[in-house]
């Protein structure tokens, strides 16, 4: 027996095992996140407490799982980003709030830490697992489908029933409704994250012709759902995330053939859009410079200049994270029947919760979000690993524009899905082969010539 085991180690068929039991592992956490994240938005964006209990105990279970795997393996395999870096200082600037004790509301900010470090296991975990370009290719299409089938419910519930969600629940929210949020401006955030797998996958050489035109039609429906839900803020950051895709497509060698692609779909988009009515985002429109419109502008700027005077008197460390909502009422100049929950731009509340450092700390992690997005996004058009990167940098970007007028990371489900896409984005990326791209280019040019000549014979 103890030959047969140094025969097993010495030649490698013991390692083999365990790293066998480490992908399965692996797949499991996979399998797990997506669950976890269309359970999130389908619970109504994890809003509620007994929904964000489960997102939290449910991340720390996919860390839990994750930790398991590396065991099974007996040998360590931790992928290294340097977005680490800005978090964990982040982390860190949290922990001295709690603990010296630096914050106005101290159960508040312990409340929202702990969902701070659910978003953080995610995205550690997705950094670690979302890796292959198989693997990505089956994440990437489970985006698209369950992204089509809540877009696909959302336009019929808008159509049939503008105050239940599901047919079935009452929101007693201020905002419209839309989908399964509360909220269209949070309906339309998910969508800008949601969008551009369909969107870049088409466009990639990954996918056959028929399959290209599905993920065409998901991507208009999606992109579509944006503009029924009347979010004005979700239509401006779709034009920004189509400017960031033109940043990266124009790097490229195909970048004319790939922009001509987009502008046939946003053709299709507009048809689409005009072929279903929307009439809330029509009345918007019209009722833009109507009373009301001009309020709820006027209070969001009223918002952000209290806010402003509120870092004034903490610049450094802020007040504590969380406690917008208790610490605003002190500093609000103007009337309102509301309750002002958030300050309707996500960097300025880090800027009055966590002061200049912590929003140092956020736009350094953005900027490394973004020069490391590109660089694994390099060659998209013929991996599915690094086209899932360059969709989920899109979609992050979508989310960061919206960032300036709203408050979508508030929402659990959104959070979720944007630190999981932010993993998804940096994570370390598997070599193209040559001979693949090779193949790739082979049947591209085999296809132009098939569809040249079916247009001779016709």
């Amino acid at each position: 027996m103890p030959e047969s085991t140094s025969f097993a180690a010495g030649y490698g068929f013991e390692s083999l095992d365990d790293n066998r039991s480490g992908q399965v592992f692996d797949r499991g956490v996979v399998v797990g996140m997506c669950l976890l994240l269309a359970f999130a938005i389908l619970a109504f964006g994890a809003a509620e407490y007994w929904a964000m209990c489960l997102v939290q105990v449910g991340a720390s279970g996919l860390f839990a799982l994750w930790t398991a795997g590396q065991i099974a393996r007996r040998q360590k395999d931790i992928h290294y980003s340097s977005l680490f870096v800005p978090v964990v200082l982040l982390s860190l600037l949290i922990a001295f709030q709690l603990l010296w004790p630096k914050t106005d509301y101290w159960y508040a900010t312990w409340v929202k830490a702990l969902q701070w470090v659910s978003y953080a296991l995610l995205f550690f975990v997705s950094t670690q697992v979302m890796t292959g370009s198989k693997r990505l290719r089956n994440v990437g299409l489970f985006f698209v489908m369950f992204g089509f089938l809540v877009a696909v419910i959302a336009i019929a519930q808008g159509g049939t029933t503008a105050d239940k969600v599901y047919w079935l629940f009452e929101s007693d929210a201020t905002a419209q409704l839309y989908g399964p949020y509360p909220n269209h401006a949070h309906y339309a955030g998910l969508m800008e994250m949601l969008f551009p797998v369909a969107l870049v996958f088409a466009l990639s050489q990954e996918f056959r012709p028929h399959a290209r035109l599905l993920l065409y039609f998901a991507a208009i429906v999606m992109a579509g759902s944006i503009f029924l839900a009347a979010s004005l803020g979700g239509i401006l950051s779709f034009l920004g995330e189509l400017v960031v895709l033109g940043i990266v497509v124009l790097r490229g060698r195909r970048g004319a053939q790939i922009w001509r692609s987009v502008l046939i779909v946003l053709l299709l988009l507009s048809f689409f859009a005009v072929m279903l009515q929307p009439t809330a985002l029509q009345e918007r429109l019209q009722h833009w410079k109507s009373k009301s419109e001009r309020v709820e502008v006027t209070e969001r700027l009223d918002i952000v200049r209290d806010s402003m005077a509120m870092v004034a008197k903490r610049p450094v460390l802020g007040y504590g994270l969380g406690t917008f909502i208790e610490v605003f009422p002190r500093y609000r100049t103007f009337y309102t029947d509301y309750i002002v929950n958030a300050a309707h731009n996500e960097y300025v509340q880090v800027l009055v919760e966590l002061g200049v450092t912590g929003l140092i700390l956020i736009l350094v992690l953005v900027v490394l979000l973004f020069r490391d997005g590109m660089k694994k996004a390099m060659g998209w058009q013929h991996d599915c690993e690094r086209a899932m990167a360059l969709a989920a940098l899109v979609g992050c970007s979508g989310i960061l524009i919206h960032s300036l007028c709203d408050f979508n990371l508030q929402v659990p489900a959104n959070a979720a899905l944007f630190s999981v896409f932010a993993g998804l984005a940096v994570s370390r990326a598997q070599p193209v082969p040559v001979f693949k791209r090779k193949q790739r280019g082979i049947q591209s040019r085999q296809w132009e010539r098939l569809r040249g000549a079916i247009g001779q014979s016709q």
